[in-house]
């Protein structure tokens, strides 16, 4: 569950008199001690400071955190024992396979192969190093599923064969024509037709479950792109995922917001072609994550450490 960050080496005076049980005084003797001391170095200096009742009301609704006003700007950290819990995860599983886990739901984004490969997307989910091997080694367990994101259009066999082995509540994808006419002679496909779980999403969808959200971009229709991206939002904190973005579909990306919903992700992680100098410009310049290198991302949605 996602609690609202209270960093003691940022948060104003006036901020601290929100608190339940902080006034004008004790308000001044934190601000007083931060000064002195140039930072709070961990928690525990604050509860010292506040009464033991003051500290466990404050702790029940806020996580309290004394990390770099740098760190917490970024919201990028390299010492995991600074997050209070793992609510969100991201697992790179190998091949172009992802399985995010948001509390107890979990989400498979199964990303387009690169133009020269000549593998199916969904084929990937199920490879030994795919999602169902990298679930199942992750986990110890099969959870259920609770979307499957297909940005490109499926293997029929391949992708009826993943619905029989998964528990899958939704699957969306861009283009549900093939699926309707062709899957609907495969049993699985069939029961999720039959009960309108298969969708058909189009560049600004949105997934949304509390404070976990998954909004989804696409090249305009008829471009010829393979390109697609998925900007994973939970709480404070968000991780774009571009494949395939070449510049000019990042260029378009770009056209594409809103200076009241402008992307500013805290980290990207590219597959394919990097991200763009003038589009990490335009991000606010994120934390660049390489996905070959790392295993996964963990947030408690507040600070975001790649492991």
């Amino acid at each position: 569950m996602y609690k609202k960050g209270i960093n003691l080496n940022t948060v104003t005076v006036a901020t601290l008199k929100t608190l339940p049980g902080i006034g004008d005084n004790l308000a001044r003797s934190l601000a007083l001690h931060r000064e002195l001391k140039s930072e709070f170095v961990n928690p525990s200096e604050f509860s010292a400071i506040v009464p033991e009742h003051v500290y466990s009301e404050i702790a029940k609704n806020y996580n309290i955190y004394a990390v770099s006003p740098k760190v917490w700007k970024s919201r990028i950290t390299n010492e995991k024992n600074k997050l209070y819990n793992s609510d969100l995860k991201i697992f790179f599983l190998g091949g172009h396979s992802l399985a995010l886990t948001a509390g107890r739901n979990t989400h498979i984004i199964n990303l387009p192969p690169e133009p020269k490969a000549t593998n199916s997307g969904i084929a990937d989910i199920l490879h030994e190093t795919g999602a169902i091997a990298g679930l199942k080694k992750f986990f110890g367990w099969q959870p259920p599923v609770k979307t499957i994101l297909l940005p490109e259009p499926p293997g029929i066999t391949e992708l009826n064969k993943f619905l029989e082995q998964y528990d899958t509540s939704s699957v969306f994808c861009i283009h549900e024509d093939e699926i309707l006419n062709i899957g609907s002679k495969q049993k699985a496909i069939t029961d999720m037709i039959m009960a309108k779980k298969i969708q058909i999403i189009t560049s600004g969808d949105k997934i949304k479950s509390g404070d976990f959200e998954i909004k989804m971009f696409y090249p305009s229709p008829g471009a010829q792109s393979q390109g697609c991206s998925f900007l994973i939002s939970f709480g404070a904190v968000s991780v774009l995922l571009m494949f395939n973005m070449t510049i000019s579909d990042q260029t378009a990306l770009i056209h594409q917001q809103t200076e009241e919903d402008k992307i500013r992700p805290n980290a990207v992680c590219s597959y394919g072609m990097a991200a763009a100098p003038v589009f990490t410009q335009f991000c606010g310049n994120p934390e660049l994550i390489d996905p070959r290198k790392q295993k996964r991302l963990v947030s408690d949605g507040n600070l975001i450490y790649a492991e």
